[in-house]
């Protein structure tokens, strides 16, 4: 029986960065992933933002994990010999006055101040509504999720790494520790909001989102920033972008919908301040893994060890994974111990239940 060594389940953002960390610390390591049938990474906006939420606090774990997002994408440009990191400030347009006056309580706050510009007055951009005023968000970035998601593609493919095929639990002996004849030393599972359904990790709080974006062409001018008010939009080509995105929590698939199409294209008047001629060229959609805590589910299930979740980074993926990736690597390798925030083990005595006697 051959050693497989680490077997990472699922090629999205969080399973290429940590198939990648285990890989350059000599670890053997097999992906096994589905063609990217469900994976959400590839219409994610890619955007690493400091400040989130309608409370406008601090993205968590930001201060350590967008420096090492920041170095990690530029070494794989250097690595892949492409580009698909972008520093980009994020404007954000207040959309009342209420709005504007938070916005002035954070960038007053000692610890939101390096990340918030002074404000920009109303009417600076003359084809955006900024009628509220606007900020800047610095330390912003964007990762062009399909071109880094190829990119990882074929340099596995290339070191005969991936296999594409569905990963078939028929197949897996946990107590061997063999999986369609291999052994292997551990299988990770990396495999965004399908993780509802893995027999072994299914247990685990996860509140699955499904969201859309279009891509559109307009004559309409833009500029070279993350633009946010309520939606965001961003600059893809002279006259292309991207916006996004939406919410829902029911329909649980990634087929585009008339609904959300419309419910994006109706956000671009209060972006601009008036209806604009705007074409769709493309349109997407895919699940985030997000879990009832908003942290992700990190570590190893509690009946069998070698099998483990690198999983839940919900709409953070871009942002937070290539610093997870190291950091669960090191705890693999018994470096560390887990994030405690991310430990699924905290969830253990309220979610889990052991199986029956004799049961796999």
């Amino acid at each position: 029986m051959r050693e497989a060594g680490f077997i990472v389940v699922g090629q999205g953002i969080a399973g290429s960065c940590l198939a990648l960390e285990l890989a350059d610390r000599g670890a053997r390591v097999e992906i096994v992933d589905d063609g990217w049938e469900s994976a959400a990474c590839l219409v994610a906006a890619g955007v690493i933002n400091p400040i989130t939420g309608k409370r406008l606090v601090k993205s968590w774990r930001s201060s350590e994990a967008h420096p090492r997002a920041r170095e990690f994408y530029r070494s794989l440009e250097a690595r892949f010999g492409k580009r698909f990191f972008h520093d980009r400030k994020i404007l954000q347009l207040c959309r009342s006055p209420e709005e504007a006056e938070l916005w002035r309580g954070r960038a007053e706050d000692p610890e939101y101040a390096e990340f918030i510009s002074d404000p920009v007055p109303p009417g600076s951009f003359g084809g955006l509504n900024d009628s509220f005023g606007a900020r800047f968000i610095g330390r912003s970035a964007w990762v062009e999720p399909p071109a880094v998601m190829s990119a990882f593609r074929e340099y596995f493919l290339s070191r005969g790494m991936l296999r594409t095929e569905k990963f078939d639990f028929s197949k897996l002996d946990a107590r061997a520790r063999s999986y369609a004849g291999r052994a292997f030393r551990g299988i990770i599972f990396c495999e965004g909001w399908r993780a509802v359904e893995n027999p072994y990790f299914s247990w685990l709080p996860y509140r699955p989102a499904k969201g859309e974006i279009l891509e559109l062409k307009s004559p309409e001018p833009l500029p070279e920033h993350i633009i946010h008010r309520g939606k965001w939009i961003m600059k893809t080509g002279g006259e292309t972008f991207r916006m996004g995105s939406t919410w829902d929590r029911e329909r649980l698939d990634c087929l585009p919908t008339e609904g959300a199409g419309a419910e994006l294209m109706g956000a671009l008047p209060g972006i601009f301040g008036r209806a604009i001629s705007a074409e769709v060229t493309g349109r997407g959609a895919g699940v985030r893994p997000c879990t009832a805590t908003t942290r992700p589910h990190l570590g190893a299930h509690p009946a069998c060890g070698a099998l483990m979740s690198f999983n839940g980074f919900g709409s953070k993926g871009f942002a937070l994974s290539p610093y997870f990736a190291r950091h669960f690597a090191d705890w693999i390798f018994g470096k560390t111990a887990l994030d405690p925030e991310a430990d699924l083990s905290r969830h253990i005595r309220k979610f889990w239940r052991p199986p029956a006697a004799g049961a796999a």
